[in-house]
């Protein structure tokens, strides 16, 4: 990573070189909260699954919750984690929200370019994710570009209100979905980047939609999955779908018919469910591992301790809930819809599409097509992969984000 972590000169923000570290008596007090963990007693509820049975989408079994618990607690290595996202480029830097003065004191993974004509991007992620999500697509930009080859410059936030992306009034108001998105923007703008792509999915994909439509500054978006409202998908469901298609909105309706009961109690009860988990580290291993091993996101175990682990040092998997607050009452009810932003609105600027055949929040080609007939620039349709794209399969990912911007440079000036 030597020279990837240069930041451009005569920008107006000043970003501040970060080491993740966490204090050895957080992670002590971790170990012995785990340790001493009670895992419940057996119930029908605790020992069965969708492994087992498709309507047994009752969350990660006792067995695997056990098990995760002694790797945690005992070959889980931290502070070997930490090394290498230390080899990442990391930076903490103040931005002030126009709109209410609010300050935003975000996190960010980047890689700069030495390149004059180098595009930024900026990728944000979901929940239960974190930046984690970049580190392989951050990687294999290392590995393929050197700083005065690398055709971008890749930023890559702990969105805010995530992990150690804090804000002054954090305590005061409520975040939603446009006002995060302008801190991103206003991030962008520090670095010196008043041009630039977007790219999201999950909580990412909100985000991206609000840059899309509300700044200026963000020329072009890509997705990997929409955040819709059931009018909205009503209104193409006539539309062909191919048979792969068809499986995946399958897939993706019978997620939203019972898989998403978490949504609703982190959209309706923030305070509590978040004052249970952030009170017990096994707790919330259930309640996170439950979101990959039901099938929603594809993770190898270690990928789910890492997240866990980051929530619950960064203390922030309360304050993250700002974005279930605003989506479950669009997504589950069909009502108040103005606190999604729709990535329908999106009229003007190039659009890039990856479809992925396990995602949850599923779209055919027919209907990108239909709701962008004319600034549809990219559609790309992968045989593996799901709702966590840059995670699952990231050398596609990543062919994909640049063959996006190739295109995107051949039509609108960056």
């Amino acid at each position: 990573m030597d020279g990837f972590g240069v930041v451009p000169l005569g920008i107006p923000g000043t970003p501040a070189p970060f080491t993740l570290h966490v204090p050895q008596p957080e992670l002590n007090k971790l170990s012995v909260l785990i340790e001493t963990a009670v895992v419940a007693a057996p119930s029908f509820y605790n020992t069965h699954s969708a492994s087992d049975n498709p309507d047994h989408t009752f969350g990660a079994p006792r067995d695997w919750l056990a098990n995760a618990t002694g790797v945690w607690a005992g070959d889980f290595d931290w502070r070997a984690r930490e090394a290498h996202w230390n080899t990442i480029p990391q930076f903490k830097m103040d931005v002030t929200a126009p709109s209410d003065g609010q300050v935003f004191d975000l996190h960010f993974a980047a890689l700069f370019s030495r390149r004059a004509d180098a595009v930024p991007v900026i990728l944000s992620h979901g929940w239960p994710s974190s930046w984690f999500d970049c580190v392989a697509i951050l990687e294999l930009l290392a590995a393929k570009y050197t700083p005065d080859t690398l055709p971008y410059h890749v930023v890559a936030p702990s969105i805010p209100d995530y992990g150690l992306s804090t804000r002054s009034n954090a305590t005061t108001t409520e975040l939603n979905f446009y006002s995060a998105a302008e801190a991103l923007n206003e991030l962008m703008k520090g670095l010196g980047f008043n041009a630039y792509v977007a790219q999201g999915g999950d909580v990412g994909s909100g985000l991206t939609a609000a840059l899309g439509a509300v700044h200026d500054e963000c020329k072009a978006v890509h997705f990997n999955n929409f955040i819709l409202t059931p009018s909205e998908k009503a209104a193409v469901a006539n539309l062909p779908v191919s048979p792969a298609e068809n499986a995946t909105l399958v897939s993706a309706q019978e997620f939203t018919d019972s898989g998403t009961g978490y949504m609703l109690e982190q959209g309706t009860r923030p305070g509590l469910i978040s004052l249970v988990l952030m009170s017990n580290p096994v707790a919330m291993l259930e309640w996170i591992g439950s979101m990959y091993t039901d099938g929603v996101n594809g993770a190898p175990l270690a990928t789910i301790l890492e997240q866990v682990s980051w929530y619950w040092h960064t203390k922030s998997y309360g304050s993250g809930l700002w974005a279930y607050r605003a989506v479950w009452a669009p997504f589950l009810r069909d009502t108040h819809s103005e606190r999604l932003p729709s990535p329908l609105a999106i009229k003007a600027k190039p659009i890039g599409y990856s479809w992925y055949p396990r995602e949850v929040l599923a779209a055919a080609q027919s209907w990108v097509e239909h709701w962008f007939p004319d600034n549809l620039v990219f559609f790309k349709a992968h045989e593996a992969g799901g709702h966590l794209a840059a995670l699952e399969q990231p050398v596609a990912f990543l062919q994909d984000l640049e063959d996006f911007v190739a295109i995107v440079k051949t039509k609108i000036e960056l």
